[in-house]
């Protein structure tokens, strides 16, 4: 299959592409990122070290530092951006792509009618929380401030522009490690999350439906936190990172 992929340029994603790329090394890929975040966390604050901390851990992955050299469609050069997937010009690059299926892990954008039909095969959303209960961004710093004993990635088509909304195909499940940083538990997620994925799109490759359940009504949407929401999550004695998250890309 000619599949795109549609990931951001953070260690989660990067490592998530990779790791997929390499667990279904049979198909064609193109890579494409989102841009830039909207919002910029102020210099000083525990989000933006957070932001650098990832980037470093970028650089150090896609320089082969931390594991194996990764996948040719990560390391050649860097991906493109895709920031505007539903203008004229970003339906455009998709269409040249011509995919049979889009997949997107961590990407930035939502995706309308008009780019989810282009891939003949349909657009599946591997999510780093467990759907309905936690939509949205940062799902696992909500599960651990709200003292969730399991966290877990869920995979989902992409059907219209809700964000976290399609029909579920499964999910992932894991004990949270509060003794661990937020970023070490996302990047934990994705080992297992991964191969969900690939049996998804082998059974999609040899004709069989993944179908999928719809979700419930309950669930909750949750923005990016702010400075007071990483206040809360301090005092209970957790970490956004600390260091050591690099022993979790394996």
């Amino acid at each position: 299959m000619n599949i795109t992929l549609l990931g951001h340029h953070d260690i989660a994603s990067l490592y998530a592409l990779d790791r997929l790329i390499g667990l279904l090394p049979e198909h064609d890929y193109s890579v494409l990122l989102s841009g830039a975040s909207e919002s910029i966390p102020p210099e000083d604050s525990a989000l933006a070290r957070l932001a650098r901390a990832d980037a470093r851990l970028c650089d150090r992955f896609l320089r082969g530092e931390i594991r194996e050299p990764v996948a040719v469609e990560l390391a050649e050069s860097p991906p493109p951006a895709l920031s505007s997937p539903n203008s004229r010009q970003g339906l455009r690059v998709l269409e040249e792509l011509r995919p049979d299926l889009i997949i997107s892990i961590r990407y930035r954008r939502i995706l309308r009618e008009e780019a989810i039909a282009i891939p003949r095969l349909g657009v599946i959303n591997l999510h780093s929380g467990i759907l309905p209960d936690y939509r949205g961004v940062m799902a696992t710093f909500w599960a651990m401030l709200a003292g969730e004993k399991e966290i877990g990635t869920t995979l989902h088509w992409i059907v219209d522009s809700g964000i976290d909304t399609g029909p579920v195909t499964g999910i992932r499940r894991k004990a949270t490690r509060p003794g661990n940083s937020y970023l070490a538990n996302v990047l934990g997620l994705y080992a297992e999350g991964c191969v969900m994925v690939a049996d998804v799109v082998r059974d999609i490759a040899d004709g069989r439906s993944p179908g999928g359940r719809p979700q419930s009504s309950g669930g909750q949407y949750f923005a990016a936190p702010d400075a007071r929401d990483v206040e809360r999550f301090e005092a209970r004695g957790l970490a956004l990172f600390d260091g050591a998250e690099s022993a979790e890309i394996t």
